[in-house]
């Protein structure tokens, strides 16, 4: 059943007007989802970058710890005793 004409042009020029934004909004939805993935890609990809980096430097300083624990084994004992210490103080007030 075909639209019936308006005797006002400006109703017609205002419905078109609505058909197209209703068109852009859709587009314009579609895009934001596309670039919404891609962004959480590279966020994705980045945080995987600094997990690994942070990883790789986690696992060096302790290969750094052990190797000073097995050059000086009673001062690091000390150490752990004197920060165990320490912290059981620091819990025990609480």
């Amino acid at each position: 059943m075909p639209k019936a004409k308006s005797t006002y042009p400006e109703i017609e020029d205002i419905r078109e007007d609505l058909d197209s934004l209703k068109t852009n909004v859709v587009e314009l939805t579609k895009h934001l989802k596309k670039d919404g993935s891609e962004h959480s890609a590279e966020i994705k990809d980045m945080a995987a970058d600094r997990y690994a980096a942070l990883k790789a430097s986690g696992e060096k300083q302790l290969k750094v710890v052990e190797k000073r624990v097995k050059q000086k084994p009673v001062e690091s004992i000390g150490i752990a005793f004197a920060a165990g210490l320490a912290l059981s103080m620091l819990i025990g007030r609480r």
